[in-house]
């Protein structure tokens, strides 16, 4: 169709169009569309179609003005027409003052959803067109169509609402942020939307707000984080990242909101899919990069004379290498670091790792910078306060308990053992309260911390913090909470397999001690624990490469005596328990231990043998065992008891 023709046909057709009857109009409307469609693909003809729509040669206006005024048509076609030409052609700039206001009244007035959405895309445009000028003046406008577009429930409507509110961000963020208020609510309900493309636009949407200079933003989706970094859309968290990072690094006060952003970061830095595990590093590496360029005077790293953050430091990098060498978990992989010390070791700055007998690749994008972990570490206490503070929170959902979790597991990690010990007490209350879960991958996380323990945090703190609690509990007149308690010699289990895997390490004898005691203090209460202590003393006899009894082998001896007693083990069980810990077998163990035993209960009051009745038990046990044992004074003591 040629030009002259084209315009002859528009201009005939448009200036018809409002008096004609519906049936004449409909198929007006049809050679419109016609028209259209036959120009789309040659920007000849589109730029041919903007110029007549646009010329100032027609009696009653130009054919742009009738061409609005159909959005305001009774008749939907012309409205669906209208908009459909309006997203084609070129706008000038001193058309969309008009165009935004009378879009502003269609889309109040319209019923039909597609044309709703046909609306926020010719926004869209605008937008993109328009001068800051401009936007700027009709931002109210602009956005009280997005608003009553939102209410929508068309998914459709909802992702293209939220890149609107992107792009006006981007364009005018000093003019949006007095409208942010309005539209805040509305994308935090999409967050929870069904469609990954309507949570994920709308995430942005409020990232875009937020870095237009709504900062309390980031406050209100406190509660929604973890929400969303635990969404099944590897694309969601994946966002949630890149958004975490630009809050951090484009905000100047996000510091503020670290100790809950951070958390994010550091849980998924371990994920088990790739791109996820590679933007959390990149972002964390960014965030701490950014963090310290501002605040080169404060680096801990070089030129400092903090002693302790130094070996802080230093400790941390021996530990993790330790857990790589020994290649635990796979998980534990992901805490490998930059080791400035090391990198003089490195051929040709190349870094590989020796992985079940294949060689591994690495790269930046596996690696958290010493900047990161000493960004971590400089927030450890904000970051952990918070997290204790807000442990019990959304416990319903076993993915939010399961990435607590997982938080935990790469938090220590990272940390290493000297931080660590700050948080001793709270991690323990934490993993008592998870190993009662009954999910079994929170089970096996919680497993996994109570194993870097073994390899991080020293007996001497770890070992009394649990005995004390069993303390705590066998003190307890009215009431013993045995299962509390077999939680907790599970825990000292995986933390001694844990202390055992590092072949530098050794169960100490103060450690032991400790046990032994609490454990007779558990059977002198006629408990129903006795298997459980015999596994924990089973599992612990087989890992141990040299005895850890010595001066206190009587009491280890009466330990497996009520053993014994109250659960008959089998020989092989007991031999190997015996000979692990004493290097004696269990005979030889009781053939050293009788005399002395016998002595020291002879030694006790009437008052004694009758409250405590396991000394009787021992005796007689003893003397059915070993058949030269003195029998006079086993004689003696019992006729003490019948006074």
């Amino acid at each position: 169709m040629e030009y002259e023709e084209l315009k002859k046909s528009i201009k005939t057709d448009l200036n018809n169009i409002q008096s004609q009857s519906p049936f004449a109009k409909k198929k007006t409307l049809d050679r419109l569309n016609q028209t259209l469609e036959s120009c789309k693909d040659n920007q000849t003809k589109l730029d041919s179609l903007s110029e007549i729509l646009l010329s100032n040669d027609n009696e009653s206006g130009t054919l742009y003005d009738i061409l609005l005024n159909l959005l305001s048509d009774n008749l939907e076609k012309s409205r669906t027409t209208s908009l459909n030409y309006l997203l084609e052609i070129k706008l000038t700039e001193n058309l969309i003052n008009k165009l935004i206001y009378q879009l502003e009244i269609s889309v109040n007035n319209e019923q039909v959803e597609e044309l709703r959405y046909l609306i926020c895309k010719l926004i869209l445009k605008i937008i993109d067109i328009g001068s800051v000028n401009s936007i700027s003046m009709n931002t109210d406008k602009i956005v009280k169509i997005i608003k009553v577009s939102l209410s929508d429930n068309s998914p459709d409507q909802k992702e293209i609402c939220s890149k609107l509110i992107q792009r006006l961000s981007d364009k005018v963020p000093n003019r949006v942020i007095y409208y942010s208020s309005e539209l805040i609510s509305q994308l935090i309900n999409n967050l929870g939307n069904r469609q990954q493309r309507v949570r994920m636009e709308s995430l942005q949407a409020l990232s875009s707000l937020a870095l237009s200079g709504s900062i309390k933003i980031i406050n209100t989706l406190e509660p929604l984080v973890m929400i969303l970094a635990t969404d099944n859309s590897p694309q969601i968290r994946i966002r949630l990242l890149q958004s975490i990072e630009q809050w951090c690094t484009k905000i100047p006060t996000t510091q503020q909101y670290f100790e809950f952003l951070l958390p994010i970061v550091i849980e998924l830095s371990i994920s088990d899919i790739k791109p996820i595990r590679t933007q959390a590093i990149t972002s964390l590496n960014s965030i701490s990069s950014h963090y310290y360029k501002e605040r080169e005077n404060e680096l801990i790293i070089t030129n400092t004379t903090d002693d302790n953050n130094n070996e802080t430091l230093k400790n941390f990098i021996t530990s993790q290498s330790l857990l790589i060498k020994q290649q635990i978990e796979k998980k534990l992989n992901y805490f490998r670091l930059i080791d400035d010390n090391d990198q003089d070791n490195n051929n040709n700055n190349e870094s590989k790792e020796k992985t079940e007998g294949k060689i591994v690749e690495e790269d930046s994008s596996n690696i958290i910078s010493v900047k990161s972990k000493q960004l971590i570490l400089q927030y450890s206490q904000q970051i952990m306060k918070r997290f204790y503070r807000c442990f019990h929170e959304q416990e319903l959902e076993q993915n939010i308990r399961d990435f607590k979790q997982t938080f935990l597991l790469a938090f220590i990690g990272y940390l290493g053992s000297l931080p660590s010990i700050r948080f001793i007490d709270a991690i323990i209350e934490i993993i008592t309260v998870r190993k009662a879960d009954h999910y079994d991958q929170i089970e096996k996380k919680t497993n996994e911390i109570i194993y870097i323990l073994g390899l991080l945090i020293d007996q001497s703190v770890f070992i009394p913090r649990i005995v004390d609690k069993i303390k705590d509990q066998l003190s307890d007149s009215t009431s013993i909470d045995y299962p509390l308690i077999q939680i907790q010699i599970s825990i000292l289990k995986q933390y001694f397999i844990g202390l055992l895997n590092n072949p530098e390490k050794q169960i100490s004898s103060d450690s032991i001690t400790l046990i032994v005691q609490q454990f007779k203090s558990i059977l002198f209460k006629d408990s129903p624990l006795s298997p459980i202590i015999i596994d924990f003393l089973f599992i612990i006899s087989k890992t141990i490469t040299k005895p850890v009894i010595n001066s206190d082998i009587n009491e280890f001896s009466k330990l497996l005596i009520l053993l014994d007693i109250n659960n008959v083990m089998d020989n092989q069980t007991i031999n190997q328990i015996s000979s692990s810990f004493t290097n004696l077998n269990y005979q030889s163990l009781l053939e050293k231990t009788a005399d002395s035993l016998v002595d020291e209960i002879a030694n006790k009051d009437k008052n004694q043998l009758t409250k405590q009745k396991s000394h009787l038990l021992i005796l007689n046990y003893l003397s059915s065992k070993l058949p030269n044992i003195k029998k006079d004074q086993i004689l003696l003591i019992n006729e003490k008891t019948k006074i």
